[in-house]
């Protein structure tokens, strides 16, 4: 068993140190009867789940994302849609207080303000185990972007917050300094990275890079990071074998984040963690 918010009072306790990270398995209700979410003694090897990012008001676009394979690795190009936290709370935090398994909720906004009324909106809501705020979209890449936001998460919501560092950060190691001291119960790091590709239909396509591409950058910043902070750190960023995983751990990461590896085969994260277990 892992804590990832050992100085909260409620605590955020997972069964095994693999995560899906955020959007790689939406909401969950699309994979829940296949993962068997609802039973105790499932084997999908997962320890939470991270929902897509969501917002405080329904987000569209004129055309859904899109996922172009790359040599090294998975282009996200689009904007990632949201149904908005009304729904969110209406639709699928009932379903989610069913299950064996932690959800983290991510969450973004516009304003500090906003996002405080997102939190406040969540006080309490069975179902909802902690809050993922993932600091690109929120278009924090500093600590003096991001900590008016982080203490605004703070004080609406005694709930975990799991803070996402942005892989583009100028000063990553500074950037987790400033998000702990605001009140982050455990970071997570890295997102995607900004990222272009070349397309036979739409020319040059622009978007987030995941996959194998990113694993070194990852594990030189869990490093970095995990060393400088006192708070949990959850890694990710390319994780395919049992050595990915393996490798994230010894650099000082208490958790790992499984993204495109689940997008590609469901089954991925009941083979690493029996590697781990």
């Amino acid at each position: 068993m892992v804590d990832l918010a050992p100085h909260n009072p409620y605590g955020l306790r997972i069964a095994t140190p693999l995560i899906a990270a955020a959007g790689s398995l939406g909401y969950g209700l699309e994979v829940a009867r296949r993962l068997d979410l609802t039973s105790p003694g499932a084997t999908h090897g997962l320890g939470a789940i991270i929902t897509r990012t969501t917002t405080i008001h329904p987000r569209r676009a004129d055309q859904s994302p899109t996922l172009i394979e790359t040599p090294s690795g998975l282009l996200y190009t689009g904007v990632e849609q949201n149904p908005g936290i009304a729904l969110v709370r209406k639709r699928y935090a009932p379903a989610w207080a069913e299950w064996r398994i932690p959800v983290i909720l991510s969450v973004a906004a516009a304003t500090s303000s906003e996002l405080s009324m997102l939190l406040a909106d969540l006080d309490m809501i069975e179902g909802v185990g902690g809050i993922e705020l993932p600091l690109a979209q929120l278009g924090a890449l500093t600590p003096a972007t991001a900590t008016p936001l982080i203490t605004a998460a703070r004080q609406a919501t005694p709930l975990p917050i799991i803070v996402k560092l942005p892989a583009h950060a100028p000063d990553m190691v500074a950037l987790a300094h400033a998000t702990a001291t605001a009140g982050a119960d455990a970071l997570s790091l890295i997102d995607a990275i900004p990222a272009v590709a070349a397309t036979s239909t739409t020319g040059m396509a622009r978007g987030l890079l995941c996959g194998p591409a990113i694993r070194p950058i990852a594990l030189h910043a869990v490093a970095a990071v995990a060393a400088a902070v006192n708070i949990p750190v959850i890694g990710g960023g390319g994780v395919w074998e049992p050595a990915d995983l393996q490798a994230l751990l010894a650099v000082g990461a208490t958790a790992v984040a499984l993204g495109s590896a689940l997008l590609c085969d469901l089954r991925t994260a009941a083979r690493l963690a029996a590697s781990v277990l």
